[in-house]
């Protein structure tokens, strides 16, 4: 995967932005809750790296990989906060590549806050 510097900031400005907006909420309303900030700062970023595409479309030649990395990754990370077993985690990270591969279908209709 070849990324490009703009597609680069975008990404990470995308992310880290959402991840510290999803987490922030989290520690004002649940604070003292660790994994459940970890799980919703993990959300954050996850959406952030999928939206980040569909921000700046023109910036990224490949798209779909990225967020079909992101979708993968989501579903490690909630496979292993839940502590799922091998076949849970497998359907888990399934489930998280398919969403991350259709994300152009449905990330617009997310509400951000």
């Amino acid at each position: 995967m070849c990324i490009n510097s703009k597609a680069a900031k975008i990404a990470l400005v995308c992310s880290l932005g959402l991840t510290s907006l999803f987490g922030l909420f989290s520690l004002i309303f649940y604070f003292g809750n660790w994994s459940r900030l970890a799980f919703v700062s993990s959300l954050g970023l996850f959406i952030g790296l999928v939206a980040a595409p569909e921000f700046e479309p023109k910036a990224f030649k490949s798209a779909w990989v990225l967020q079909l990395a992101s979708g993968l990754a989501l579903g490690l990370v909630v496979g292993f906060g839940l502590k799922m077993d091998s076949s849970n985690m497998a359907a888990s990270v399934a489930i998280g590549a398919l969403l991350g591969f259709v994300a152009s279908l449905w990330v617009k209709h997310v509400p951000i806050p």
